[in-house]
């Protein structure tokens, strides 16, 4: 990792805004989640500890990766204001342009990933706080693996808008396109009330809380309506994991492919024409 990698990540991980956003908005749902919206005594409404350990999961499946979208809203501008700097890095620096995009992506997939690790130890404090239950991950591996997974799709959503805008000469709009990975994260969000069927598997990030869920707890989740499977009203669909894990990886890899072509486009819109 290059200095320009550190750079990047002390960058995102010390911005007051991204942390406001990313921790200190979401902190704030932890809190609701786990004090208000759950039990204070899940005896008495028939909660075992399964089913607590389900509710610590998806808290911090769900709002893991809600921060990490959040978090993912900088990175959007980030691409645009480094396209100023850009040609003359890779023109008189050591970087090329395929090491510069390589290091800004790992800088950047490290910072998403560190604020949803924030997240999910602070579930863990406040719901031993709460009830002394812990959740120690089936597969810490798993689930490392599925939040860096979210953390590669998020980054090129978000490189794919910026590079788009400029591309169009449609810069203006970058404030606006920086939402797109939140407005995802709400959609992934709203499994917990709603269930799309077979269309999660067409939705990026969608599948990820399933596999979170599976690495975290070895259970089979729900296609959707997280809320009614672990209150266990009625039948909801179970999730084809497998299908689950092909989708987000065939997601990362789309994004890439179209940010390979859309930086290529970007290489001929000038600096003057960047800054419209």
């Amino acid at each position: 990792m290059s200095k320009y990698a550190l750079y990047k990540l002390k960058d995102m991980i010390t911005n007051v805004e991204a942390l406001a956003w990313s921790i200190g908005f979401i902190e704030f749902w932890v809190l609701m989640w786990l004090f208000v919206f759950s039990p204070s005594s899940p005896a008495q409404v028939g909660w075992g500890e399964a089913m607590i350990k389900g509710n610590i999961a998806m808290a911090y499946s769900f709002l893991g990766i809600l921060s990490m979208s959040s978090a993912a809203i900088g990175l959007t501008a980030g691409v645009y204001r480094s396209s100023f700097a850009r040609r003359f890095i890779t023109r008189f620096g050591r970087l090329g342009p395929a090491s510069l995009v390589a290091e800004d992506f790992i800088g950047s997939v490290v910072a998403v990933v560190f604020f949803a690790a924030v997240i999910f130890a602070s579930v863990e404090v406040l719901s031993y706080m709460r009830w002394g239950v812990l959740v120690v991950p089936d597969s810490p591996v798993g689930v490392l693996a599925d939040l860096v997974l979210a953390g590669i799709i998020l980054y090129w959503l978000a490189y794919d808008v910026a590079m788009a805008l400029i591309v169009a000469r449609r810069v203006r709009g970058v404030s606006g396109g920086s939402m797109t990975t939140l407005i995802v994260g709400f959609i992934v969000y709203a499994q917990l009330w709603v269930s799309f069927g077979s269309i999660v598997y067409l939705i990026p990030l969608a599948p990820l809380p399933a596999l979170l869920m599976y690495h975290s707890l070895s259970v089979y989740p729900p296609v959707g309506a997280y809320l009614k499977w672990l209150a266990r009203v009625g039948t909801v669909k179970t999730i084809n994991l497998r299908l689950a894990a092909a989708s987000s990886i065939v997601w990362a890899l789309v994004l890439a492919a179209i940010a390979v072509v859309l930086t290529r486009k970007g290489g001929a819109v000038s600096v003057e024409e960047i800054g419209m």
